[in-house]
């Protein structure tokens, strides 16, 4: 009878740090600015904005959001949910800025409805 060996009798070798930071990093919260963009109708010259939130979404899709200026929080079934809150009126509109995943430079844009 003959015996065969494994072709990788090695195993690979687990590193827990790796491990620990990779779980950090997948199930950490996105950052959000809420900016209320504001116009008053001569095109890009007439253009304004402030951050009037912060938010932080969570993997569950709610969002945790505080005003800039003070005034409480808020919790949201979903970030794309505070355009009920800021800026609804004429010449102004809200918009959540995704803030970019650490390690990136890139910044995502959503307007809210």
């Amino acid at each position: 009878m003959m015996t065969v060996s494994p072709q990788d009798p090695a195993p690979e070798s687990f590193d827990f740090e790796q491990e620990l930071y990779a779980l950090v990093r997948d199930t950490a919260p996105r950052f959000f600015a809420v900016v209320v963009e504001y116009r008053d109708g001569e095109g890009d010259l007439g253009r304004d904005a402030a951050v009037v939130a912060w938010g932080m979404a969570h993997e569950d899709g709610a969002a945790d959001v505080t005003r800039a200026e003070g005034g409480g929080q808020l919790r949201l079934a979903a970030a794309e949910n505070v355009a009920r809150y800021f800026g609804r009126g004429d010449g102004c509109s809200p918009r959540l800025v995704w803030l970019p995943a650490a390690g990136s430079d890139v910044v995502a844009d959503a307007r809210a409805a």
